[in-house]
């Protein structure tokens, strides 16, 4: 029994240690993609100050497009206010352009232009990067490590303090 008990104590150690290095993880990928962002300005002679939440609405439009507000709302978990103030600072950015259909005016579309295109290959390119070294390092486990790995996130994302 006290080896289940320090079991768990090391496990929680660890999850702190974890948590604290996703921190550290988050700053360089966030110094990556803001020295990405230089570049991009730079090349487009304007600064765009984009937040995470922007620009994975401008992922959201890459992958789906032509997208509508409650689509994209749904995809990146953000209300419907939130993706409309988004979407116009976007649109005032040429990151993406506003399309309603003939028949329903109502209804607004996005789709990316050629400089949000830019903007998303860059994030593209970057989230591709991370999974492919997260695939390669998930490949030293067994399918029966990799299911209970998979249970114990799972878990872990509904756990609430």
């Amino acid at each position: 029994m006290q080896n289940t008990e320090l079991s768990k104590q090391r496990i929680i150690q660890l999850y702190i240690q974890l948590v604290t290095q996703q921190e550290l993880r988050e700053s360089k990928l966030t110094t990556r993609m803001a020295e990405e962002m230089q570049k991009l300005e730079s090349e487009m002679g304007m600064k765009l100050n984009l937040t995470l939440s922007e620009i994975h609405f401008i992922a959201c439009i890459g992958d789906h497009g032509p997208i509508n507000v409650t689509t994209i709302s749904e995809k990146v978990n953000l209300t419907k206010g939130s993706i409309t103030r988004i979407s116009k600072k976007l649109w005032k950015l040429d990151l993406i352009k506003r399309q309603q259909l003939v028949d329903n005016k109502k209804e607004v579309y996005y789709r990316l232009t050629a400089k949000g295109q830019k903007l998303y290959k860059i994030h593209h390119q970057m989230h591709q990067g991370i999974e492919q070294r997260f695939m390669g390092f998930l490949d030293k486990y067994t399918p029966e490590q990799l299911a209970f790995s998979r249970e114990l996130l799972e878990d872990l994302l509904d756990w609430d303090f």
